[in-house]
C-alpha cells in the first residue's frame, strides 16, 4: 500500500512514495530515513504506513508509531536501510547497563546479563530457537531469519527489574519474571533464588495488551523458574521475530499465548519429530487447569468467541491462558499443517487494519475447513482423554 504524506509538499511526493516503499521497480532495498516531530527525531525505515500513521524501526530493531500529522521535516538519510553494526549494538547495550553487566552475541541473540552468566543463558535462548524453527519446519512452514539480533536482558534481582519495566511503562507485580515488548524488540528477565509463593499457577495480566508477560510456578527453584520464564517469553520474541506473529497489527491473544505455553512443554521441544502420543508432550500444568475449567466454570459453545474475541483474557486470565493452550495443543496435535498455514495466513495481513471478531472466524475457518460446533466437541473430547491419561500415568 503506497500512500505519501498529507504534510509532505507535492514536490516530494514522488521521493516521499520511494522512500516508504519497501521495494522500488528495481527491486532495491528500502532507504534509511529521518522524520521529525516538534519533540521526537526518529531514524530508520518505515515497515506499515497509511495517511495517518507510520510505524518506524530503527537501526537496533525498535518501533515507534509516528502520527505524520505531527512530522515537520523528512529525508533521505542513506540509499540503503541496514541493521547496526555488532560492535556498536554491544556498545550501546554496555553503556546502558553498566559495568556489573556483561554482553555476549550469539548466533540470533544479544545477551545482556551480571558479568560470568552471560553464556549460560545464551545457550538455553539458543536451544530454543533451534527447536522452534525445527518445529515449523516439519511441518511445512519454513520461519524467516530474524532481521535483527534478539535483545535479552536478564537482572540479577527484582529491584532492578521493577525499575525497567517502569521505563518500559510495565505494570509490576511481586510474581511478574520476565516479559517480552514487542515495541523495544526485547525480552527483559530476573534472576532470584527462589520462585514466586502465590499458589498455583499465574499469569500476569498487564494493562498493556501488547506486552506478553509470565509468571512463575509455584514451588520451582532458581533453575526451573527462571528457565520457564526464559522458556516462555523466548517462544514470544521468536515467533515475533520470524513473521509467526505481527510486531505492528493486531494478534488474536489465544494465538500468542497458545504457542508460547505450548513450548512450555520440554518434552514437545525435544521430540519435535517422534510419534509419541500426545500425553507425552502436555503442558502438565496448562491441562490439569483446562480440566478443572471445563467441568466447572467453561460455557457450552464458547470456542466461539474464543477464537472471535480476547473478553475471556479480561475476565478470566488463568483460565484463558489454559484454554489457549489447549485448543493451540489439539490443532498441533491433530491439524499441525493446517496450525502452520493458519499462523502464516494471519501474519500476512494488513497490519494496519482492524482484525474484526468477524475476520478473525472467517480466517479460522477458511483454513481448518470445518464447522466449529463440530470441531469443539472433538477437542473437548481430546482434551478429556489427555486428562484420563494423564490420571493413568499417576
Amino acid at each position: 500500500m503506497l500512500t505519501c504524506f498529507r504534510i509532505i509538499p507535492l514536490c516530494f511526493l514522488g521521493a516521499s512514495l520511494f522512500f516508504f516503499s519497501g521495494v522500488t521497480a528495481l527491486a532495491k532495498p528500502p532507504s534509511l530515513i529521518e522524520m521529525k516531530t516538534k519533540n521526537d527525531t526518529f531514524i530508520g525505515k518505515s515497515i506499515a504506513h497509511n495517511h495517518d500513521i507510520s510505524w518506524m524501526v530503527d537501526q537496533t530493531g525498535k518501533l515507534s508509531e509516528v502520527a505524520l500529522k505531527d512530522v515537520t521535516s523528512f529525508r533521505r538519510v542513506s540509499s540503503e536501510f541496514q541493521r547496526l553494526p555488532l560492535n556498536k549494538m554491544k556498545l550501546r547495550l554496555q553503556e546502558e547497563f553498566g559495568p556489573f553487566f556483561e554482553v555476549i552475541s550469539t548466533r540470533h541473540y544479544l545477551i545482556c546479563a551480571p558479568r560470568g552468566k552471560a553464556k549460560a543463558y545464551g545457550g538455553i535462548f539458543e536451544e530454543l530457537y533451534q527447536s522452534f524453527s525445527h518445529y515449523f519446519a516439519l511441518r511445512g512452514y519454513q520461519v524467516k531469519t530474524p532481521e535483527f539480533l534478539m535483545v535479552t536482558v536478564i537482572f540479577p534481582d527484582q529491584d532492578q527489574f521493577f525499575k525497567y519495566c517502569k521505563k518500559d511503562h510495565v505494570r509490576t507485580g511481586q510474581g511478574l519474571l520476565g516479559y517480552y515488548h514487542p515495541h523495544t524488540n526485547r525480552t527483559a528477565l530476573f534472576d532470584r533464588r527462589t520462585a514466586s509463593k502465590s499458589a498455583g499457577l499465574q499469569e500476569h495480566q498487564d494493562e498493556n495488551e501488547s506486552i506478553y508477560s509470565r509468571v512463575s510456578n509455584n514451588g520451582k527453584n532458581i533453575t526451573e523458574a527462571l528457565r520457564d520464564t526464559i522458556i516462555h517469553e523466548a517462544t514470544h520474541q521468536v515467533a515475533f521475530n520470524t513473521g509467526l506473529h505481527s510486531r505492528v497489527g493486531d494478534n488474536p491473544r489465544w494465538v500468542v499465548e497458545g504457542l508460547a505455553t505450548t513450548f512450555e512443554s520440554d518434552e514437545l521441544r525435544s521430540h519435535t519429530g517422534g510419534r509419541a502420543k500426545s500425553i507425552s508432550r502436555v503442558n502438565r500444568d496448562r491441562l490439569l487447569w483446562f480440566t478443572n475449567y471445563a467441568q466447572k466454570r467453561r460455557k457450552k459453545d464458547s470456542l466461539r468467541s474464543f477464537i472471535r474475541e480476547d473478553a475471556l483474557f479480561h475476565s478470566a486470565t488463568f483460565d484463558a491462558y489454559a484454554e489457549a493452550w489447549a485448543l493451540t495443543f489439539y490443532l498441533v496435535e491433530t491439524r499441525p499443517a493446517r496450525y502452520a498455514r493458519y499462523l502464516k495466513q494471519i501474519s500476512q495481513r494488513d497490519p494496519l487494519k482492524k482484525y474484526t471478531p468477524e475476520a478473525r472466524e472467517k480466517d479460522f475457518k477458511n483454513v481448518f475447513k470445518t464447522n466449529l460446533q463440530a470441531l469443539e466437541v472433538d477437542y473437548l473430547k481430546f482434551m478429556d482423554q489427555l486428562a484420563q491419561d494423564l490420571i493413568k500415568q499417576n
